[in-house]
């Protein structure tokens, strides 16, 4: 009977055991040297991002909710817009088809806020993702170490990238 207990504890139990990928922020902001509305259309406007991004090369935007960019390496992000709110200067995306040479991630979620921070404009850039192997021992390149370090440099060269003047047109 001591046995039968013990099968039926572990079979309760084990599944505690088990778990699947932790999730992962990136919560980084900038400050920078122009009116928010000068920033809002630099950040709304679809494929401006390779204008600014050093990472991206090419933007595709099939529709105003969809757009793919080209990175350098020639790997592709495909993001759907979920939310823009321009009263708010706020844009929520998630990442659609995912390349994991661009991004080592499952899925992502993001948000990109504009705000006046006295005579400067405040751009925080909040991103939630799992790794992209969701098994319990993911190989390397594929952990949640690889993907925090590449969504952070992502995230990071972005706003170094709109902190840059604006070309005069």
């Amino acid at each position: 009977m001591k046995k039968i207990y013990a099968l039926i504890l572990m079979a309760i139990t084990a599944p505690a055991l088990a778990h699947g990928p932790t999730p992962q922020k990136t919560d980084q902001s900038v400050l920078i040297s122009a009116s928010p509305e000068v920033v809002w259309k630099r950040l709304s406007e679809p494929c401006a991002i390779k204008d600014w991004h050093p990472d991206v090369v090419g933007c595709d935007s099939t529709t105003a909710l969809k757009r793919t960019l080209v990175l350098k390496n020639g790997s592709k992000i495909n993001e759907e817009i979920d939310e823009m709110l321009p009263s708010e200067m706020s844009i929520s995306y998630r990442l659609g088809e995912i390349d994991i040479k661009a991004l080592p991630v499952s899925s992502l979620t993001g948000r990109l806020k504009v705000t006046a921070d006295g005579a400067n404009t405040k751009v925080v850039w909040v991103a939630r993702y799992y790794r992209a192997d969701t098994t319990n021992e993911p190989p390397k390149g594929l952990d949640d170490e690889s993907a925090l370090n590449a969504v952070n440099a992502y995230v990071k060269a972005a706003l170094a990238g709109l902190q840059k003047p604006m070309p005069k047109k």
